[in-house]
């Protein structure tokens, strides 16, 4: 496997999100990675990259942006949803929404599946007399 299947990069719309991130690190003091501080302050480097190369930033603050992590962390894995397009991780190979949409569109569908079985027994339509 080459290094550069391993080190995601990120287009500049991902970068900016990502560096919004940042700031949001334990190990993030202005500017510097307290991680890397040996005596010396030391530039994060997740702030000044196009790559993932911090693993701290990787496992603990990117998950909170779902959306920016399934897009650069499971590029080959993940599925865009049929109705809002934004890329999302399936649960399983028949998955089509994101987990947002699934709610909506599956209430829906059970809505219109209700109407169509009233109508087909005849709850629906008929008059009082």
């Amino acid at each position: 496997m080459e290094i550069k299947e391993k080190i995601p990069i990120m287009t500049y719309s991902q970068y900016r999100r990502a560096r919004k991130l940042v700031h949001l690190c334990c190990n993030y003091e202005s500017g510097n990675c307290l991680a890397l501080d040996d005596g010396e302050e030391c530039v994060c480097v997740q702030s000044i990259s196009y790559s993932l190369l911090c693993r701290w930033f990787r496992a603990a603050v990117l998950p909170l942006d779902e959306s920016l992590a399934t897009a650069l962390l499971h590029r080959k894995e993940q599925k865009r949803c049929a109705v809002c397009g934004q890329p999302f991780l399936p649960g399983s190979n028949r998955a089509k929404y994101c987990k947002s949409c699934a709610t909506v569109v599956h209430r829906w569908q059970k809505t219109v599946s209700d109407r169509k079985r009233r109508a087909a027994c005849g709850q629906l339509g008929m008059k009082k007399s």
